[in-house]
């Protein structure tokens, strides 16, 4: 059973991010470039996980992975281009041996045999900095549109002290979980269970869960296209002073039954916030 490690969110530049992010009661990690062309500034939750919003920082040196098949490159670049491009690219998985997961998922006839392995340096809030390595591998996709599942291999033996960056003004506590929209149920329940290392639990009308370490993916029947990431679900400690500080920012929310949702400005998504349950 996986568990999530963090989201993938395409923005055109990383000061709008930043400014929603803002916007909605996050702190954001100051941004950190890749060698491969993009950058980040990230949003770290307590429980671990974290959203991170992703631009282009340096299109010759993008242009230039992408020309040489670096998978995360490709695959950002064939969702970033689309008319209605995805809030959401990609879920990325802890993994503590990206070579056995691919491994494991090409058995499974849904992997890559590709893998990307980077550092980078990551600025610290107190002005010093942190040394990182990873190495990702990759299932394999369906089609061009499809959002990128992929497994993050941390390989620093140190772990930077991220808790300044997790305590955040709207209450944010963690991540719940992830809602995909699926045009054919059946056609993505085997493909989504080995991605996921886990079981699927039927709901009904053709809408099923598949559980993961500490979260859930919730697979629900409708959407344009064949497989999409409709939206994450982030907790709040508390929804109720959570709203009221959307109310006092001028950030517009729909509510349902359990929470709120609020679209997502880069393309087609939301992310819903619930209250945290003891």
């Amino acid at each position: 059973m996986r568990s999530i490690d963090h989201l993938v969110m395409p923005f055109d530049a990383l000061g709008a991010a930043r400014q929603w992010f803002l916007g909605l009661g996050f702190v954001v990690a100051p941004e950190a470039a890749h060698p491969f062309g993009t950058g980040n500034a990230c949003v770290f939750l307590a429980d671990g996980r974290y959203i991170e919003p992703l631009s282009i920082v340096d299109p010759a040196a993008y242009d230039a992975a992408k020309d040489e098949g670096h998978l995360f490159i490709e695959r950002d670049a064939a969702l970033r281009n689309l008319p209605d491009r995805p809030a959401i690219s990609g879920i990325a998985f802890r993994s503590d041996d990206a070579l056995a997961d691919r491994e494991q998922l090409l058995d499974e006839e849904a992997g890559e045999e590709g893998l990307v392995e980077f550092g980078r340096t990551m600025r610290l809030p107190d002005g010093g900095s942190a040394e990182l390595s990873f190495r990702l591998a990759f299932a394999a996709i369906h089609a061009a549109d499809a959002p990128s599942f992929f497994y993050c291999e941390a390989r620093q033996t140190a772990k930077p002290d991220r808790s300044s960056l997790t305590t955040h003004p709207n209450g944010a506590t963690g991540m719940a979980g992830v809602t995909i929209k699926v045009e054919d149920p059946e056609m993505f329940r085997d493909y989504l269970a080995s991605v996921a290392d886990s079981r699927v639990q039927e709901n009904g009308d053709d809408d099923w869960t598949i559980p993961l370490d500490g979260g859930r993916l919730d697979v629900v029947a409708g959407g344009s296209t064949p497989l999409a990431i409709a939206s994450l679900t982030v907790t709040v400690a508390d929804l109720a002073f959570a709203k009221k500080f959307w109310e006092g920012q001028g950030v517009a929310y729909s509510e349902s039954a359990d929470g709120v949702a609020i679209a997502c400005p880069n393309g087609l998504g939301a992310i819903r916030f619930i209250e945290e349950r003891s």
